[in-house]
């Protein structure tokens, strides 16, 4: 059981041991019980640690520094070693500052969180690393979601707060800690910052921006923009961070060089020129994509040989975790999200597995939604009614389960085997990468040969597929489905309605917001 808990020591376990034993004895104690009851050892004298420590704080204070990521100081390069200076001599100097690390996807960004992180905690500082999404969260050690750590809100407004006491653990460490790191900052409401920067004012009791925190904002403008439900425009671009009331405050730190192991500049200059809005258009905001990308549509057909070029000999991979990792098909909509996913099973060898959800309505007692209604839906987030499996098929997380564990929303994993009330997986990518997990049932996964552009974003695959049966809706979705790749070769680009009359080549439409990008500096 005390592998469960995180500890950068390798050969005294005392310490450990007794977190373990006061955990227990706490569970126990609500029953009226203690650990004296049963044959478990005795908590002993721990005199390198103080037992009094709140456990957010001690599983802080215990994340594992990985050895690449102290030696990673060494390698930055120019931008990066810019950065990682500023926000040094920031930390070290106690001075109050808010950072934009900005930067195109592949510039290094999560390196730099990653060598700043070894640096801090090697000198005993407290960062608490964050990011909007799961899979951004899994890529850094200790990393958790921003609205698990902060208990952000569903619903916020321009005069929202959390609900954090200032007499909490979790408010003793906000105090505690020098800074904090929030990757794909981008993707959060305004609102939701302008709500945790009078938090973090209200349990400092210092009236800077962040309570005097250093925080460290990092994302991509070009990338999608907050969610807005049925938002106009202006609704997007007015709750993006870039409208907050402390960003007049912020310094912009810009990485421009690629890290990415990416021998093909003609195709990074097409991802910049499309992520900026710069490429050449047609009519309605056309582009034309560059023709080794694009297979040309000549009716379903065409679908099949997307997923050939994307899969190709699937048959022979099976269980083969770095052939899984490495591609996938992305494509705007859940439902299509779901035919492709279908159509890729049926090719994928083994033995099917058809698992049936639970559906029903608390406290329906006249039987209004019938189970047959239920059954036909399928939420956003929800796992299908009917999930269709094999062993070894790639899977993905729809809900936050253990994000200690780096079980979160879209967290992908592999099947490695089917019972009829668990699932056995191991997790493919993050920090955690090829840890075993048990998932029991309700089942909340579904299959991720194809996902959604959103889903997708914080990945590099290097195998990429686009379908786009419609054109892509919104702000910075078609770079994002783009830049997922790492060449012209190896990005494959499928387009329903992508011809004109009178013109040759593949268009599609790329929606760009020009408001909101940062200049290049």
């Amino acid at each position: 059981m005390i592998e469960d808990y995180p500890s950068s020591s390798t050969t005294d376990n005392t310490h450990i041991t007794n977190r373990l034993l006061r955990d227990l004895n706490g569970l126990l104690v609500q029953h009226s019980k203690s650990i004296s009851h049963y044959d478990l050892p005795e908590m002993t004298e721990d005199r390198g640690a103080n037992s009094t420590l709140p456990r957010v704080i001690e599983d802080e204070v215990s994340v594992i520094i990985p050895q690449e990521d102290c030696d990673a100081v060494h390698h930055l390069n120019e931008d990066q070693a810019f950065a990682y200076n500023s926000i040094i001599s920031a930390i070290q100097c106690r001075e109050p500052a808010v950072f934009f690390v900005d930067g195109p996807g592949g510039t290094g960004k999560t390196y730099l969180y990653r060598a700043l992180l070894a640096t801090l905690r090697s000198n005993n500082h407290i960062i608490l690393a964050t990011a909007t999404s799961g899979i951004a969260a899994t890529i850094l050690p200790g990393g958790r979601t921003a609205h698990s750590r902060f208990k952000i809100p569903l619903n916020l407004d321009a005069s929202s707060t959390y609900s954090i006491s200032k007499q909490s653990d979790l408010a003793e460490l906000i105090r505690r800690s020098s800074a904090i790191i929030l990757d794909e900052a981008p993707m959060m409401n305004r609102y939701a910052f302008e709500a945790l920067d009078r938090t973090f004012k209200d349990i400092t009791g210092i009236d800077l921006s962040f309570g005097g925190k250093v925080m460290i904002l990092g994302g991509n403008f070009r990338q999608v923009l907050p969610v807005i439900y049925k938002g106009m425009r202006s609704e997007m671009v007015q709750a993006s961070l870039i409208n907050a009331s402390f960003w007049k405050d912020v310094k912009i730190l810009h990485l421009r060089q690629n890290m990415r192991s990416i021998n093909d500049p003609e195709f990074l200059e097409f991802l910049l020129q499309v992520g900026n809005g710069e490429r050449q258009t047609v009519i309605e905001d056309m582009i034309q994509l560059p023709s080794p990308m694009v297979i040309p549509w000549e009716g379903e057909e065409s679908i099949n040989q997307l997923v050939n070029e994307v899969f190709p000999n699937l048959n022979c991979h099976v269980n083969d975790v770095l052939y899984m990792v490495e591609r996938a098909i992305i494509t705007p909509e859940n439902d299509d999200v779901d035919v492709l996913n279908e159509m890729i099973i049926k090719r994928f060898p083994g033995p099917v597995r058809i698992l049936n959800s639970f559906d029903s309505v608390e406290d329906d007692t006249r039987n209004m939604y019938q189970k047959e209604f239920l059954n036909s839906i399928s939420p956003s987030g929800m796992p299908p009614h009917q999930l269709t499996i094999k062993k070894g098929a790639p899977i993905m997380l729809l809900r936050y389960i253990d994000p200690n564990m780096g079980l979160c929303n879209g967290t992908g994993l592999t099947c490695h085997g089917l019972y009829n009330n668990l699932i056995d997986a191991e997790i493919l990518t993050g920090q955690f990468a090829g840890t075993r997990v048990f998932l029991r049932k309700q089942f909340p996964v579904k299959l991720s040969f194809a996902l959604t552009i959103n889903k997708s974003q914080g990945q590099t695959i290097p195998n990429v597929g686009i379908y786009l049966p419609d054109h892509v809706f919104n702000h910075g979705q078609l770079y994002v489905a783009l830049s997922r790749g790492v060449s012209e070769a190896t990005t494959k680009v499928l387009v329903k309605k992508g011809s004109f009359e009178g013109e040759e080549g593949v268009f599609t439409t790329n929606v760009v917001y020009k408001e909101i990008l940062l200049p290049s500096g």
